[in-house]
């Protein structure tokens, strides 16, 4: 399936009639949370280890790794497809279909470590009663949740982390690797500096970790 940019496009219209559903019934109160990745956050004493995605995966019983159904359904990226950690009971049906392989912790890690070198974003992704039943990385040219995001502007179905980028413009030498780096479009340069459109930052933490001067850094919101 490949459907441009700018056509309309049924599958997320009937996908946001089903979350809306949901929201009215008060089965979920978003469809998703991204998580930062793991190298933009430091070791200091505020991180939550509930707000990381390698914590909300060991606390599994159950951990499986498949294909990314958003990029085989629409095809626009070259990313890699084996993305999406799948957890218990969501995980245990893939396996009995074939459709998804147990993995190890390492396994978990790395996958987590490939898809932010790949510049995907982390989502804790929600099923009514509010349970977690995957750990999915995509992008927003492909991720159903993104697309209704930024098409739609419904920013209460996707939930931003609890941190948000900092800069330190001392040190920034407005590379712009940032802004190619950003999925949200948070940064811009502006009059030979960067500039941080900090409403648009959804703190996944991509920028952070391929900051060359290390300008950038992930403060929890307040």
């Amino acid at each position: 399936m490949h459907l441009s940019n700018n056509q309309e496009d049924p599958n997320l219209a009937e996908m946001l009639a089903k979350y809306d559903t949901w929201l009215r019934l008060g089965r979920i109160l978003y469809a998703s949370k991204v998580i930062p990745i793991g190298e933009a956050l430091r070791p200091v004493e505020w991180i939550l280890p509930t707000d990381q995605a390698v914590s909300i995966l060991t606390r599994a019983q159950l951990v499986a790794l498949a294909d990314c159904t958003c990029r085989q359904y629409y095809g626009r990226c070259s990313h890699p497809l084996e993305t999406c950690l799948l957890l218990d009971q969501m995980a245990q049906s893939l396996l009995e279909a074939g459709k998804a392989r147990k993995v190890s912790a390492d396994e978990m890690r790395e996958t987590l470590r490939l898809a932010g070198e790949n510049g995907l974003v982390h989502q804790a992704a929600y099923m009514p009663e509010h349970t977690v039943w995957a750990v999915c990385s995509c992008c927003t040219c492909c991720c159903y949740r993104l697309q209704i995001l930024r098409r739609y502007g419904r920013a209460d179905l996707v939930v931003h982390s609890d941190y948000r980028a900092a800069f330190d413009a001392a040190r920034c030498t407005s590379c712009q690797v940032c802004v190619s780096r950003c999925p949200f479009g948070a940064w811009q340069p502006a009059g030979g500096r960067m500039a941080h459109l900090a409403g648009r930052c959804l703190g996944c933490g991509l920028c952070v970790s391929t900051c060359p001067e290390e300008a950038i850094r992930l403060e929890p919101r307040r």
